[in-house]
């Protein structure tokens, strides 16, 4: 019964290992996606960034700080943001959810004669740079956790690999080894007991004979 075990928790221990590899491999996918996403998202932003500071500080020679601080008055506004998780091979991943930032300009609360078109255009850049530090917030979120599952992953499979599967190999060798050993007594015995009992029989024998010679 014990040998019977020990194999059947080996088997499950190598299939667990096979199990978490195969999951690593997926993890790993996922991991190169979400890296190659946040580095072009990156190159975008950071293109979107320098093309806003250019335009807020065009607007700010053309129209003055003072107008352009009445217009942000006029424009401000508050962005729901919502925070959602999905799974990924089971594990959460938050997923940074708005609304669209980039308005129209009759939707930024001013005059279409107060909203110039060099501070209009600072406010269109400055609107899709948002929406990319969202966009790759997400994605930072999901780089960060991918790579911790992998890992966590990598960490149990070393320990299924160098301390649990070879533990199970020592316990079973011990084991067969005993059941060997304890085969070659039994057999032993019986061999013993065979002869024993021929030994009595021969002697049966021989007495039944010398019986038949006295009579």
């Amino acid at each position: 019964m014990a040998l019977l075990a020990g194999r059947a928790t080996r088997r499950v221990a190598e299939r667990g290992a096979e199990l978490l590899r195969a999951k690593r491999e997926a993890l790993a996918v996922e991991l190169l996606a979400a890296v190659r996403g946040v580095v072009a998202e990156r190159v975008r932003l950071d293109e979107r960034l320098r093309e806003a500071v250019k335009a807020l500080a065009l607007a700010r020679a053309l129209d003055g700080e003072v107008v352009l601080e009445s217009l942000a008055l006029a424009g401000a506004r508050q962005v729901p943001v919502e925070v959602d998780t999905r799974r990924v091979w089971g594990i959460p991943v938050p997923t940074v959810r708005a609304p669209r930032l980039v308005r129209s300009p009759d939707a930024r609360g001013a005059s279409p004669w107060e909203l110039t078109l060099a501070a209009g255009q600072a406010a269109l850049l400055h609107e899709e740079v948002l929406e990319l530090m969202l966009g790759i917030c997400s994605d930072e979120a999901r780089l960060k956790r991918v790579g911790e599952a992998i890992h966590n992953t990598s960490r149990r499979i070393n320990a299924l690999e160098h301390l649990v599967l070879p533990a199970l190999a020592r316990e079973l060798a011990r084991v067969e080894n005993a059941l060997d050993e304890r085969a070659r007594e039994d057999f032993a015995r019986l061999k013993r007991f065979k002869a024993g009992r021929a030994g009595t029989r021969d002697a049966g024998v021989h007495q039944h004979e010398r019986f038949k010679q006295f009579r």
